[in-house]
């Protein structure tokens, strides 16, 4: 399994269409990217407009297909008049296990 830490700020000022523009792009990852196990935003609790998305993915194949996929440059290149910086984007080989 893939998995995907991928962190993005977004400038104050335009924090509700940096949402829509995530909300947009989760949507459709969830509903056209074959092997996507998880996609999902989350907002930091202590910096406001810092989110870091979460995904997980089958395999290494099934992520590079959804880089490659037009509605992800779409997406992403929507954001960019909203981002407060680069992204900074963790990828990792992982293994699930019981606590």
């Amino acid at each position: 399994m893939i998995t995907v830490h991928a962190y993005v700020w977004t400038l104050p000022e335009h924090r509700d269409a940096y949402l829509a523009g995530l909300r947009a792009l989760q949507d459709s990852t969830l509903a056209n990217d074959h092997g996507c196990l998880e996609y999902r935003f989350w907002e930091s609790v202590t910096e406001p407009g810092a989110f870091v998305c979460v995904e997980a993915w089958t395999d290494r194949a099934a992520l590079d297909a959804h880089l490659a996929a037009p509605h992800h440059a779409t997406g992403s290149a929507a954001l960019d008049p909203y981002r407060a910086r680069p992204a900074d984007i963790r990828v990792y080989e992982s293994t699930p296990i019981d606590l």
